[in-house]
């Protein structure tokens, strides 16, 4: 359901705030999970459809977090909040994952011919589900689109477009296809990698624990390294290279996965499927804060959205081509096929990256301040009253092109917010469609 929902839900953040989006993704979880309580009264039916409510909610949630960070956190922590984020639904991944395996040991199928003792443990599974749910509860409450005061942000002039339009204008941007394919692909294979490695693994008479082990590895490794690294890329600014390095490492760790598997050796593969996590997933955070940039003033869950689509529509894509290289006759050739395959398409988004850019420094404004200019999409203020404020810092990938790019704009600041107003490009490396009347805009 991401893929299909990404950009509505990143439109309704754009109308209704952030964290109103998010507040109906919790209403959607919350229900699709109790409805699922109602398994072995209704039957396997009701599973899907508190699947479908739950997956509904999914986008409405993980992709506000762009959006969240940008309303109440300075451009230069942005990439640590997006960070922290992405490592707490990367540990929820990892520990859900473990659940249904501890509620169904030692369970076999054969000695429950009446199948209660399935059914009763599938019962406790979906009640554990439901209680974990009811955890996000206080968000309803809690939640606020914007502080009082709100940190260095962009008046999104272009709100009023329509879906498809900034759709069609995310993809006419060139850096950001740049980033959005590499993106896609390597946690697209990814994943799909984590869904197929018992296949690749069946031709080499591997033992059960140690296909599951290969699973857990990768997601614990990419844990640690997500939350460490992106913090020494924040402090030395080094987007650009950061993200080439590690795709290239994580391209020569699938091209070796092969050689790996072919080893029998379970502690070589631990290594290299590790390794292939330790340098996917700590970028992923990296390219949304880059992407946040790309897009701006466009709302930045479009951004995040689209990233999250890219990979789950890749994912789906590999997991079936992949599935079908592979094949079910356990060959080794067919296994070499694979990894032939998805080195070639890792090798397409590391060459995608070369061809980037974008400014990794900061860079202060001189501004004046307006304190009645902050337009935001639940309020609107009126009184206008300009002083001189500090300069502020913001990232070039937005900021210096849109600066060098103006044509007598006029930049104003409320509270520490940035408004851009006048003949500004929507997009850096785009014109604007038509001058905002500056009139119009207050």
């Amino acid at each position: 359901m991401h893929p299909i929902l990404s950009f509505v839900a990143a439109q309704t953040i754009s109308n209704y705030g952030w964290a109103s989006a998010t507040n109906l993704g919790v209403i959607l979880t919350i229900l699709g999970c109790g409805i699922k309580l109602l398994i072995n009264q209704a039957g396997f039916i009701v599973l899907i459809i508190g699947q479908v409510l739950c997956g509904i909610g999914r986008p409405f949630i993980l992709n506000s977090q762009a959006s969240m960070a940008m309303s109440w956190f300075h451009p230069k922590t942005r990439i640590m909040i997006i960070t922290l984020l992405n490592v707490v639904n990367t540990l929820s991944l990892v520990v859900s994952a473990q659940l249904p395996g501890i509620m169904f040991k030692s369970y076999n199928l054969e000695d429950d011919t009446d199948y209660e003792n399935g059914r009763s443990r599938m019962q406790r599974l979906c009640l554990l589900e439901f209680y974990i749910s009811l955890a996000i509860i206080p968000c309803l409450f809690m939640l606020r689109s914007r502080p009082k005061q709100v940190p260095v942000k962009i008046n999104k002039i272009e709100r009023k477009s329509g879906m498809l339009k900034i759709m069609l204008r995310l993809f006419k941007n060139r850096n950001f296809v740049l980033l959005f394919i590499p993106f896609s692909l390597y946690f697209g294979i990814l994943k799909a990698y984590l869904v197929i490695m018992e296949l690749l693994m069946s031709p080499y008479k591997y033992e059960t624990d140690q296909v599951a082990g290969v699973v857990s590895f990768p997601l614990i490794g990419g844990l640690i390294a997500q939350g460490a690294f992106p913090y020494f890329v924040n402090k030395y600014q080094i987007q650009k290279a950061f993200v080439r390095f590690f795709l290239l490492f994580s391209t020569l760790a699938m091209a070796s996965l092969y050689f790996a598997l072919k080893s029998n050796n379970v502690i070589y593969i631990y290594i290299v499927i590790t390794l292939l996590a330790i340098c996917v997933m700590p970028i992923l955070p990296v390219i949304m804060d880059m992407g946040c940039d790309l897009i701006s003033p466009i709302e930045p869950s479009f951004a995040v959205g689209a990233f999250y689509m890219g990979s789950m529509l890749f994912f789906v894509a590999f997991t079936y081509i992949l599935t079908f290289i592979t094949g079910k006759n356990k060959d080794d050739k067919r296994v070499l096929y694979t990894n032939i395959f998805s080195t070639i398409m890792m090798i397409i988004g590391f060459l995608c990256s070369l061809f980037l850019k974008i400014d990794n420094e900061y860079y202060a404004l001189d501004i004046e301040q307006d304190k009645g200019s902050l337009v935001h999409p639940l309020e609107k203020g009126d009184s206008i009253v300009k002083e001189k404020c500090p300069s502020l810092v913001y990232r070039g990938t937005q900021s210096k092109m849109s600066i060098s790019n103006q044509k007598g704009s006029m930049f104003s600041c409320s509270h520490n917010n940035i408004n851009i107003v006048g003949d500004v490009p929507l997009i850096p490396g785009e014109e604007a469609d038509e001058p905002i009347d500056q009139d119009q805009q207050q």
